[in-house]
């Protein structure tokens, strides 16, 4: 039986825990290669990540490096969205 797809909201979480996560959780702006957060998100859908990515930098939580993005950084309110505890802690 096939694994069901992420919804949008799970996999804009997803990436952005991804990217804190291999930006050893220091605080923006520490950057990262968008090819290991494709690797640590287990995708070879590289559009489905450059399409998340746009949606993120749109709404504030990450600021990306390029066109299609080579990397990425949180910004303070995309750490704020995913800290525990953080109120509506799941993207929109």
């Amino acid at each position: 039986m096939a694994t069901p797809s992420p919804s949008p909201a799970q996999f804009l979480s997803s990436l952005l825990t991804a990217v804190h996560d291999l930006t050893g959780r220091r605080p923006p702006p520490t950057w990262t290669h968008v090819d290991k957060v494709q690797t640590k998100l287990g995708t070879a859908n590289r559009d489905a990540i450059d399409a998340a990515i746009r949606v993120a930098v749109g709404r504030g939580w990450l600021r990306a490096d390029g066109d299609p993005p080579s990397s990425v950084t949180l910004t303070v309110d995309g750490i704020k969205l995913i800290a525990p505890g953080a109120a509506g802690a799941k993207p929109a």
